[in-house]
């Protein structure tokens, strides 16, 4: 009877023990399911993909044809608003020489008979023997044969530039079409800033620009007094941001820095690309932004509401079902170790969620 006794005790025993150890098991939540309530800062933003780029970008170009004689300037050189970057000469071959030789000598006497046949009747006139009509149009007559001259020499210098020749008469007086052409030769800077990058080499040809063709790029600057940002945004995030919100610009070559900015520009229309509509937006940098590059990557957070010194939980640990929300406090006395607690909450921003109420900072709530 004793043996029964002692084998009914030891089984009642090894119940209870299990019943206990189920009850233990239940209670253990791992760790890297636990996150504990604390303060911080929420920031709701929308993100916007894209690059630096400086606050203006010129191209610069030649207003004649010809070979790149010379550079004055180098890559990455700051350079001032009129300052010379290079200088073009056109090519002309000997039967293009002579041609214009004959055109300018053709051209004098046209405008020396002019000039003789104006004094004559300036004298007859002086006699009543001509109309004061007449007289009128030898003048204009001789104006336009001096100007004729004047573009012909002016054509034939710059032509003997890039020859290398010089055989114009040493007396003949300098026009202003001639020092227009040849000062075209120069090429000037549109704009103060820094040169982006050379285009062509010293020695190669180029076409002049026209409204028929675009001319050949001789050299790109850009005005990198202020950087802004050039990026997308999705359509779905469009309609939440406007210009003038602030802007934190986020830079890969300085991971540790933010910058600050402005939204300047939304595109007014969008661009569909892979069935993906983006809308175009500019942000102008403050600051420090002279210390990036053109061409970096960079992420800009638009600022739609933002909170400090709240308490936060990460997204993962809220409940939510219909309009109510629930967290899972760590609780060993209930069962499975956790209690669901109701919270109010506020500001997400996809990643962290503002506790209004329910719970205190340092409370441990399981992930789900």
């Amino acid at each position: 009877m004793k043996k029964w006794i002692i084998i009914a005790v030891v089984v009642v025993v090894v119940v209870v023990a299990a019943i206990g150890y189920q009850k233990t098991r239940k209670q253990e939540i791992p760790d890297v399911r636990i996150v504990a309530v604390e303060k911080g800062e929420i920031t709701k933003a929308v993100v916007a993909t894209g690059e630096i780029r400086p606050l203006a970008v010129a191209e610069v170009k030649s207003k004649i044809g010809g070979v790149v004689r010379r550079f004055y300037v180098e890559e990455g050189e700051k350079v001032t608003r009129g300052q010379n970057l290079a200088e073009i000469v056109p090519t002309a071959t000997p039967e293009e020489l002579v041609y214009a030789r004959e055109r300018v000598e053709t051209a004098r006497y046209q405008r020396e008979l002019s000039e003789r046949k104006f004094k004559r009747l300036e004298k007859l006139s002086g006699k009543g023997l001509v109309s004061d009509e007449e007289i009128d149009v030898a003048e204009t007559q001789l104006s336009i044969d001096a100007a004729r001259y004047d573009a012909a020499l002016a054509e034939l210098r710059v032509l003997e530039q890039g020859s290398g020749s010089g055989t114009t008469g040493a007396g003949e007086t300098r026009s202003s079409q001639t020092a227009s052409a040849l000062s075209d030769m120069i090429i000037a800077s549109p704009i103060s800033g820094i040169v982006l990058s050379r285009n062509v080499d010293e020695g190669s040809s180029v076409i002049a620009m026209s409204s028929a063709y675009g001319g050949t790029s001789l050299m790109t600057l850009a005005d990198v007094s202020r950087m802004h940002f050039e990026g997308d945004v999705d359509e779905s995030d469009v309609a939440k941001i406007e210009a003038g919100m602030p802007a934190k610009v986020f830079v890969d070559a300085y991971p540790d820095t933010t910058f600050e900015g402005v939204l300047t520009r939304i595109a007014p229309q969008g661009l569909k690309q892979e069935g993906v509509v983006n809308f175009k937006v500019e942000a102008e940098l403050s600051g420090e932004s002279t210390i990036m590059k053109t061409g970096m990557s960079a992420d800009v957070q638009l600022v739609l509401d933002s909170r400090e010194d709240v308490l936060t939980l990460p997204e993962g640990a809220i409940i939510y079902e219909g309009d109510s929300t629930f967290v899972e406090t760590v609780d060993a006395g209930a069962d499975g170790g956790k209690t669901r607690v109701p919270v109010e909450v506020g500001l997400s921003d996809g990643i962290k969620t503002e506790i209004l109420d329910g719970i205190d900072e340092g409370t441990e709530v399981v992930l789900q």
